[in-house]
């Protein structure tokens, strides 16, 4: 049997166990994210400013597209560019809308407009280049301070280039006709600098050298006309609005058919 004092020495140290604190393991220290923390927003693109010659620029070709519209024209529709149309001076767009599915007589009027306006764009020889050379030239004149007195005059003047096209002498070329060359820089001042003469002139030559080598020919504007007559009659128009032939140089000839029709 146990001495009394080895018992209570054995008591003792068991109850200071008892109360010695467990050693704990280390805890794992896990970082979580919220989904909307790992979001970056790019600030620094939302500082991007266009200069302000650019953005007038833009503002000029966007009411030159906009600015020939007939009675026939109808609001884009949705997903359209609307008014950030780019910056393009050679991209007017027309509609020729609204119509409905059951229009028999549109729908064929439009699907033969579309189909020769196909077939006169495959033969074009407009090149990107020659369509790139309008666009920086329109961009100098914004750049001089020029524009014309009105968008829909100069859209009018691009139109007339086509049809005088077809019906120039032998032996001359756009190019080469100093009358239309000097209406087309009336239409922008009547007293021009050198520098802006030179940057007019250069314009003219890039319009004209588009629409020469786009070869519309007198053929095509008669086939033109009588299938856009047919379209207005179809939709009862008394317009006189006629077919924007400068679509054609730029190939976008077939937008004048795609307004929003449900066929």
């Amino acid at each position: 049997m146990k001495h009394w004092r080895i018992v209570a020495e054995d008591l003792i140290a068991s109850h200071r166990r008892l109360r010695a604190p467990k050693s704990r393991s280390p805890r794992r220290v896990e970082l979580s994210c919220d989904p909307l923390e790992e979001r970056v927003t790019p600030s620094h693109l939302l500082d991007v400013v266009q200069h302000p010659a650019a953005t007038a620029h833009v503002q000029q070709v966007t009411r030159h597209l906009s600015g020939a519209t007939s009675s026939l024209s109808t609001p884009a529709p949705r997903g359209s560019l609307g008014n950030t149309t780019p910056p393009s001076p050679v991209a007017p767009t027309h509609w020729v809308g609204p119509s409905h599915s059951t229009n028999t007589a549109l729908k064929t009027a439009i699907q033969t407009l579309r189909k020769d306006v196909q077939t006169i764009e495959l033969a074009s020889g407009t090149t990107v280049g020659q369509l790139t050379a309008i666009r920086v030239a329109f961009q100098k004149l914004a750049s001089d301070g020029l524009k014309p007195s009105s968008y829909s005059a100069l859209q009018s003047f691009e139109n007339s280039l086509v049809t005088a096209n077809t019906s120039l002498p032998t032996g001359t070329t756009l190019a080469s006709d100093t009358t239309l060359l000097n209406q087309f820089m009336a239409l922008y001042t009547s007293s021009p600098t050198t520098q802006q003469t030179t940057d007019l002139t250069t314009a003219y030559n890039a319009l004209a050298a588009a629409v020469t080598s786009a070869g519309v020919t007198s053929g095509n504007i008669t086939t033109i006309n009588t299938d856009w007559t047919a379209v207005l009659a179809a939709l009862n128009s008394t317009s006189t609005a006629t077919f924007p032939y400068f679509t054609l140089v730029t190939g976008q000839g077939e937008s004048v058919c795609n307004g929003p029709m449900a066929f």
